[in-house]
This record gives structure tokens, sequence and C-alpha cells, in this order.
């Protein structure tokens, strides 16, 4: 089986409040690559029709979406290689 470009751990993740988002790590063969994606994101992937998460929230929505959001960062960062760390997700990318 082939290696992904970049690999995730379950489970590691944090709020990143001056972001207002949920910061996560990528392993690569060069080392870490910092990840984020935005409340507005999980809001999307929670419920379309809400107009914001808190914090808690947002964690508990990555912890719920957490193998679809490693997907889409993958999906991002073959996307954006060579882009400036870190990744930035939004509800632009969730398609």
């Amino acid at each position: 089986m082939t290696k992904t470009s970049v690999q995730f751990e379950m489970g590691n993740y944090e709020w990143v409040s001056e972001r207002e988002s949920v910061g996560f790590l990528g392993m690569t063969d060069l080392g870490e690559v910092p990840f984020l994606i935005t409340s507005d994101a999980l809001c999307e992937m929670l419920n379309p029709e809400l107009d914001g998460i808190d914090s808690e929230t947002a964690l508990e929505t990555f912890m719920e979406f957490e193998a679809d959001i490693h997907r889409i960062a993958r999906r991002e960062f073959v996307k954006r290689l060579g882009g400036e760390p870190p990744i930035l997700i939004t509800s632009a990318d969730l398609e």
C-alpha cells in the first residue's frame, strides 16, 4: 500500500483562539505541517443553517468529523504543496 503524503494522528488537535480555528498537525517525510480549520467550516459541517459556533462546540464538531477533516486536509495539502503553513481549511474547501 502506498503511503499518503501527509498523515494524521487521531485526537491530536486544539483550539487556536487568535485564529478562531481548530489546529492540528500532519506528519510528512520532511516533518510536521500545521493545519487550521475555521470555526465557520466546522459550523458548515455540523449544520449549514447555524450562524456560528463557540469554541467548545467547534472542538466537539472536530472530534465528530475528524476522519473527514483529515481527508479534506490531505486533499488541500496536495493542492497547496509549497504553500505557506499553516494550511487553512475554510468552508470553501469542504466540497
